[in-house]
């Protein structure tokens, strides 16, 4: 499998596990393909109202991985657009998923740091359900 086809392919792999954690999920089509005059990110994820705009990038061995600037900006812009927060989505062959802030590269121990993608997901539905159980109890007061 090429090098664009295993990139579409996690992409949709990541859709689906997101839609199946009840977020609403986009996949940009053509994303990275150069082919549109407006910046298309690889995901646009919408969790209890949360934005998140997303660059995938994955590789099979741990590589540094290089984010161009002008991507970079484009998906900050975007996101900005869209209300929501922009980050990446990194993975290294079978482990997990892992979500960071923007930046321009990302080694090893950038990737080793950051909270892996299921954590992540789970704390945006808990801090909601949250928000929402105070709110509640504070309406009830």
């Amino acid at each position: 499998m090429n090098t664009k086809r295993k990139g579409s392919a996690k992409e949709r792999e990541l859709a689906n596990y997101l839609w199946e954690r009840g977020c609403a999920v986009l996949r940009g089509c053509s994303s990275g393909g150069g082919v549109r005059k407006r910046y298309v990110p690889d995901l646009v994820v919408i969790c209890r109202g949360t934005v998140l705009v997303f660059e995938v990038k994955y590789r099979s061995k741990h590589t540094s991985i290089k984010i161009e600037t002008e991507k970079l900006e484009r998906l900050i812009e975007f996101a900005k657009r869209a209300g929501g927060k922009a980050l990446l989505l990194i993975k290294y062959g079978r482990n997990p998923w892992k979500v960071l802030e923007i930046r321009d590269r990302v080694g090893r121990d950038e990737y080793e740091k950051a909270m892996d993608l299921r954590t992540f997901i789970e704390s945006l539905f808990t801090a909601k359900l949250e928000d929402f159980i105070i709110k509640r109890d504070n309406e009830r007061l």
